[in-house]
């Protein structure tokens, strides 16, 4: 019998539901300021999303207060989560 494998979760700062890690997108900001999209192994600062409109609406609104989420990383968002959910 093979010992069961650890199966990492995340919180998504949309929903606020906890998912596996493979489900969600991970954005970073890194240390110039730059928001990178999907990264794994970057270093910086970051937060995971689930892959649903919905959170992505209520992340804006949430990260609008710090600034943190700026226009055009929306966009960069919307369209991987496109990409992502028709594979």
């Amino acid at each position: 019998m093979s010992p069961l494998r650890h199966i990492p979760f995340r919180m998504c700062i949309g929903c606020r539901r906890r998912r596996k890690k493979a489900e969600m997108i991970r954005f970073v900001q890194d240390a110039s300021g730059t928001m990178l999209i999907g990264n794994k192994n970057a270093q910086g600062r970051g937060f995971y999303l689930c892959l649903e409109l919905a959170c992505s609406n209520m992340a804006r609104k949430k990260m609008r207060r710090f600034g943190s989420l700026k226009p055009a990383d929306l966009e960069g968002l919307r369209s991987r989560m496109t990409r992502e959910k028709e594979k």
